[in-house]
């Protein structure tokens, strides 16, 4: 199949217009799930404080975003090798659910704005948490890219 390299104008302010609506979409569902973390329990299952009163490096960590990114990427990685895989690039469908929802739900760069504060109280830690992310996303999309083609 021939992937088609330009849209018309009308097609493009579609296209534009989908991924933006599909993206909010995302986002605003990744906001609702990280409300998770700030509530008590999640602090009380991850160990919240040190001696001081401080947050642990450790009870910093964005288990929730990181969990959103991997099955993000999980998700979109098994869309691209099945179904979507014959579609075009520029099929409106594979950019809403590929650029717009998926781009919008997770966000890596929201992770690593988030290791800054981590890296504050453990520069180990930011750093291990940081390749932690990397690996498992890659990981994600490999486990996802082998099971289709068992």
């Amino acid at each position: 199949m021939r992937a088609h390299i330009t849209l018309t104008p009308r097609q493009f302010i579609i296209a534009l217009a989908s991924v933006g609506i599909s993206g909010a979409i995302g986002t605003l569902l990744r906001d609702l799930i990280l409300r998770i973390d700030s509530t008590h329990w999640y602090l009380s299952l991850v160990g919240g404080s040190s001696a001081n009163g401080a947050l642990t490096w450790y009870a910093q960590i964005p288990w929730t975003l990181m969990f959103i990114n991997i099955i993000g990427v999980y998700t979109v990685a098994t869309l691209l090798v099945g179904r979507l895989r014959a579609h075009d690039p520029n099929n409106l469908a594979r950019l809403m659910i590929v650029t717009g929802f998926f781009g919008g739900f997770t966000s890596y760069s929201t992770l690593f704005v988030s290791l800054d504060t981590m890296w504050q109280v453990s520069k180990f830690g930011a750093i291990g948490v940081g390749f932690m992310a990397i690996l498992s996303g890659v990981g994600a999309a490999w486990l996802a890219a082998r099971r289709r083609h068992r």
